[in-house]
């Protein structure tokens, strides 16, 4: 081994040293692995002082001197080499220190942890007040009347009157449109009811506001009935808060009427059917 190998040999060794050291202080250990670790650190530094000594017999031997006596080339090789190594390892000599191992045969003894016993009565807690219970389903029937402002294919023109009847219902938060029907001229253009065959694409919103009369009140609504369909069932689309609606049919007998609306039914008796807020369609 040349003199470049063995420092190389014995800085590698150091550094492994450095690294036993901060993986030791990194990592939590029991008593019995704590030991392992010093003993494995102490090995360690032995082979880097043997190095060293290694080392020492080679710069001896390049000044052409004659090789130190086999008792001095221990003593003196490991003592420099000590030095060396407290030098660049001052860390790991603190760690050996200030963390002896326990004695072989010491017990290992694992800390009493002493806890404080249970009051009997604790302090109250505060409890969050329980819900309000959601309003009963509730039904009621509301009507909005109109006029004719446009009508093709009907044995009526505008001006003619246009009622909107439907029945609402209140579930607790939620509102909901049961079933609606459109008369207009005296004559059904249409109804909820009716059979569908073919699409629907169906949507609603209701809004309320009391009425004028105490213990009463008005709606808004919105509804659609729309798809591309036959048999009995018309499509419609109104919005009282727009003031208007229309219904219509593409098969025969194919015609079409649009009329206005008030924004607020007839009023109605009763309570609310949806919690209170500022009335409009959502």
């Amino acid at each position: 081994m040349t003199y470049r190998d063995e420092r190389d040999a014995l800085r590698g060794r150091i550094q492994g040293l450095e690294q036993d050291l901060q993986d030791a202080r990194r990592f939590q250990q029991t008593a019995e692995e704590k030991r392992a670790r010093i003993e494995q650190i102490e090995g360690r530094m032995r082979e880097a002082e043997q190095d060293l000594q290694a080392l020492r017999s080679e710069l001896v031997a390049l000044r052409g001197a004659p090789p130190p006596k086999k008792k001095s080339s221990f003593v003196v090789p490991v003592l420099i080499g000590s030095t060396v190594l407290l030098a660049m390892t001052g860390s790991l000599v603190a760690f050996l220190v200030m963390e002896p191992p326990p004695p072989p045969h010491e017990p290992v003894v694992s800390p009493v942890v002493v806890t404080e016993p249970i009051p009997a009565t604790e302090p109250p807690r505060s409890v969050a007040p329980p819900a309000a219970p959601l309003a009963p389903m509730r039904q009621v029937a509301a009507r909005w009347t109109g006029k004719v402002t446009h009508a093709s294919g009907l044995p009526f023109g505008a001006g003619a009157s246009c009622i909107v009847d439907s029945t609402l219902e209140g579930n607790g938060d939620k509102g909901n449109v049961v079933d609606l029907s459109v008369t207009c001229g005296g004559r059904p253009v249409y109804r909820s009811s009716d059979k569908l065959e073919g699409m629907s694409m169906n949507g609603f919103g209701l809004g309320e506001e009391p009425g004028k009369d105490a213990g009463t009140f008005t709606y808004a609504v919105r509804y659609s009935d729309t798809g591309a369909r036959s048999g009995p069932r018309t499509q419609i689309s109104l919005d009282s808060t727009q003031g208007q609606g229309a219904v219509w049919s593409d098969v025969v007998p194919i015609f079409r009427v649009e009329f206005k609306l008030p924004t607020f039914s007839a009023p109605v008796p009763g309570e609310r059917l949806l919690p209170a807020a500022p009335a409009k369609v959502p």
